[in-house]
């Protein structure tokens, strides 16, 4: 048996082994990935980059008696830029993204770590089905759902009339709008630091124990710095996902004030600026390409750092 195995590894090199197997991989064996990786880059270039290259164009395009006009002008980006209602959209959309990171990073860290540490392998099967489930749901739904609840007949507001004879504004506010992104974020957020912990060595989290590190220690000075880029990577996906969100802030606050995402719709219905619109669509996709640039420098700044030492 060694020496067949002997024998076939040895014919795997041969000069006429080599040769065949380059001619069924088209010409060479490095051609196997390119070939794998052909209609992914197709379907990117075709569906991604095609239509990002058109919207950039469109950018420098006029708009004359309600139709687009091929042109080469920057007029579009100097009225988006400096007009009021974008500088406010964008500072607002900023805002609420942010808040929204943080809440669901506030939120996912303690749902993770009992997920992670202090369910038994069938109980942590099933949330992580429960988790998985939303994310495949149609997020329109949920949202009407959570407009039943908080609207003014709806189920909070029927048992405070029941319990405390008071009505809440629960809909139209800052509230409502954290709750419908959290809506979106959070399923996410808490599989990605699940998977995250669930390879951290727990010989670690023992052994600080055993150290006399409280349990409050040992989570922020061995458990975080290990999921630190898990811990990132979830920050900035709920980051992303409710800046660019449309659903919620329509049902849960009446588009007051409006996001970025809102005043792309709000130009495109006023007089069909496209151009306009495309010119805030593209300043949002500058925005996110740098927060990604920033997180993944963080991430590498650390490691460097780690490295170094």
């Amino acid at each position: 048996m060694a020496d067949a195995a002997k024998w076939q590894t040895q014919d795997a090199h041969h000069p006429l082994t080599r040769l065949w197997t380059a001619r069924r991989t088209g010409g060479s064996p490095a051609a196997v990935p390119v070939i794998l990786g052909a209609p992914v880059v197709f379907w990117q270039a075709v569906f991604f980059a095609a239509p990002l290259v058109f919207l950039v164009v469109i950018t420098s395009w006029r708009v004359r008696s309600f139709k687009l006009e091929p042109a080469f002008v920057l007029d579009n980006w100097e009225k988006v830029l400096n007009s009021g209602p974008f500088q406010k959209a964008l500072v607002y959309t900023l805002e609420v993204s942010a808040l929204s990171a943080i809440l669901t990073l506030a939120f996912a860290l303690p749902a993770a770590y009992t997920i992670a540490f202090r369910l038994s392998p069938r109980l942590r099967e099933l949330a992580i089905a429960v988790l998985v489930v939303p994310v495949f749901s149609s997020y329109l739904l949920r949202i009407y759902a959570w407009q039943i609840v908080l609207s003014p007949g709806g189920i909070i507001n029927s048992l405070t009339r029941w319990l405390f004879d008071l009505e809440l504004q629960l809909l139209g506010g800052q509230f409502s709008l954290q709750v419908g992104l959290l809506t979106l974020t959070l399923p996410v957020a808490v599989l990605i630091l699940v998977l995250a912990l669930s390879g951290v060595d727990r010989t670690l989290l023992e052994a600080a124990a055993n150290l006399g590190c409280r349990r409050a220690r040992v989570v922020w000075h061995v458990l975080l710095p290990s999921i630190r880029g898990a811990v990132l990577l979830a920050g900035s996906t709920a980051f992303l996902m409710s800046f660019g969100d449309y659903i919620s802030p329509v049902f849960l606050t009446g588009s007051k004030p409006p996001t970025l995402s809102i005043l792309i719709v709000d130009t495109v219905k006023s007089g069909s600026q496209w151009p306009r619109a495309s010119a805030i669509g593209v300043s949002m996709l500058v925005i996110l390409t740098l927060v990604l640039l920033t997180v993944g420098w963080l991430g590498r700044e650390r490691r460097f750092r780690k490295g170094g030492k």
